[in-house]
């Protein structure tokens, strides 16, 4: 009796687990990921990895089902940590589809934002609240004050302050 080549024994268990668990993972991912291309994707890597590591695969633990799955969910999860750190989109407001295409201009625009928001939320919460209460909210330094409960002098004070951080934060982005 000839033995199998390694490699093909290896594409066996990869496309035996593609076939016991695809149906069910794809079903879940496009639910879980919203982008049926993201959803192959993930599926593609939740194989690979269970082939790759099978043999941390332990059935005392629970069921082959049970461990893709959690492959499936930290792998996911990895994308969505991803996705996010690199570009916040935000939504269409929800008159739509969610999808719309974006000119050169608009999604310089959305980058941008999306640094602005990433920086924003680097800045303590009292620093935030001044900035968002002065530039968003467009409150004078008097209402902040009656707001927050602090000396007007205070949010002057934590306005600057603020501002010097977010301005040295965005240029560290290269977005001033």
């Amino acid at each position: 009796m000839v033995a199998a080549h390694p490699a093909a024994a290896g594409e066996t268990l990869a496309r035996a687990l593609y076939e016991r668990h695809g149906p069910a993972l794809a079903r879940w991912l496009r639910r879980r990921c919203g982008d049926p291309h993201l959803a192959e994707e993930v599926l593609h890597e939740t194989v690979l990895h269970a082939w790759r590591h099978y043999d941390q695969f332990d059935p005392g633990r629970g069921s082959e089902r049970a461990w893709m799955f959690g492959i499936a969910r930290n792998a996911a999860s990895s994308r969505d940590r991803t996705r996010r750190r690199h570009l916040r989109v935000l939504p269409d407001g929800g008159h739509g589809t969610g999808e719309r295409a974006v000119d050169d201009v608009e999604l310089a625009r959305l980058v941008d934002r999306s640094l602005i928001v990433d920086a924003l939320a680097a800045l303590s919460a009292d620093h935030r609240a001044v900035v968002v209460g002065a530039y968003f909210e467009r409150r004078s330094t008097r209402e902040l004050s009656e707001r927050l409960g602090i000396a007007e002098g205070t949010v002057k004070s934590r306005l600057h302050h603020a501002l010097r951080a977010l301005r040295a934060n965005l240029e560290e982005r290269n977005v001033l």
